[in-house]
Formats: C-alpha cells, sequence, structure tokens
C-alpha cells in the first residue's frame, strides 16, 4: 500500500512537471514587461525600426488607395512621385466642389516606409505627442487626441483656412488643407478619407 501510495506521488509529480514545462515554454515565448515598456520613447523607436525594413507603397498603390471623389468634392489632381528624390513615397490630392471654385481641400499623404520615411515619420509623431494650445486674434492651433489619434488642428478665420494634421496606422502622415470650408465639413471629409484609406 505505501509502495503505490509513493507510485501515485511520483507520477502527480511527473505530470505537474510536465504541465509547469509546458507553461513556461510558453510564457518564455511572449516578450516581457521590459519589452512591452509603456515609455513612449521606447515604443517609437520599435516602430521606427520596424518600419525601416518595410517596402514603401508604388506610385501605382497611392494612385488605387486614394479616393477620386469624398462626399461632393472630387478630384481635382493628383501629384505621386514628388518624394521619391528623398527615397520617399507620397501623394498630394486636390478635391473641389462643383460650383464652388473657392471652396477646396488637399490631402498630403506620407508612407512612413523605409529608411528616410521612418526617421522623419518618428519626429512627426513626437510632435504630435505634445499637449500644445495656440490662441490667435484670427484662429487657434492645437494639439490634442480625438477618435485614438493625435491631431494637430489649426484654424484661420481671417484667412479661411483650416488644418488638421495626424499618422493614421502609425505608418501614414497625413495634412489635410480646408481653404473656404468650415471646421465640422473639414472634419466630416477628414471621417471619410480615414474610413476609406484604412
Amino acid at each position: 500500500m505505501i509502495r503505490f501510495g509513493s507510485i501515485f506521488f511520483f507520477i502527480i509529480l511527473l505530470v505537474s512537471c510536465g504541465k509547469d514545462r509546458r507553461a513556461n515554454s510558453i510564457i518564455s515565448s511572449i516578450p516581457n514587461e521590459a519589452e512591452f515598456s509603456d515609455s513612449s520613447e521606447s515604443r517609437a523607436s520599435d516602430i521606427s525600426k520596424a518600419l525601416e525594413i518595410q517596402i514603401p507603397m508604388s506610385n501605382e498603390e497611392l494612385k488605387n488607395w486614394i479616393p477620386v471623389k469624398v462626399g461632393q468634392m472630387e478630384q481635382r489632381k493628383l501629384i505621386v512621385g514628388h518624394k521619391q528624390g528623398m527615397e520617399m513615397s507620397g501623394a498630394i490630392s486636390t478635391y473641389q466642389e462643383i460650383g464652388q471654385e473657392g471652396k477646396q481641400v488637399s490631402m498630403e499623404v506620407l508612407d512612413g516606409a523605409g529608411a528616410t520615411a521612418a526617421v522623419m515619420l518618428s519626429s512627426i509623431s513626437q510632435k504630435l505627442n505634445l499637449d500644445y494650445e495656440e490662441q490667435l486674434p484670427s484662429g487657434y492651433s492645437k494639439i490634442y487626441e480625438r477618435e485614438g489619434l493625435r491631431i494637430w488642428e489649426k484654424s484661420n478665420s481671417e484667412e479661411h483656412h483650416v488644418e488638421i494634421e495626424f499618422v493614421l496606422k502609425e505608418r501614414f502622415h497625413f495634412i489635410f488643407k480646408g481653404y473656404q470650408i468650415q471646421m465640422d465639413e473639414f472634419w466630416a471629409f477628414v471621417k471619410e478619407v480615414i474610413e476609406e484609406m484604412k
């Protein structure tokens, strides 16, 4: 009886050690907390390193990605390849509403993939992490968080000019500039573009 009990105990010990070994192998495959540091600097560095080795979008991919129509506004002009001299991929698209020539929105997008663009995107992301606000006689300029994105929003009522800047998917830098357009309508345009380009 004692012999049977010791054999039973030995089997339980082996099974529990096996479970521990399997659990330890799974845990060791998960990065530790130091690798998932909350430090924005280390996170930005990791993102930048990952982007450096990625292939930037081609001009053709950019053309197919950028919407031709957004709401009532249609694309009037598209420039791609203007940053290739700096080894970066980007495009500028200009939109106008038919019958409202003064009302215009331009969208510039930079792909943060590649060595040069990754460095630039890292610098832009650091800037957007600031909490900043400036009130001006003719408008304002502020950096804040909106719907999970860090936004730089500017408004100049004197020049009828609004601007929104952000980084999407930790890779694509967008700058929207609007002329003769109200901020709420401008934001509706930006949101539609984000939905189409996700």
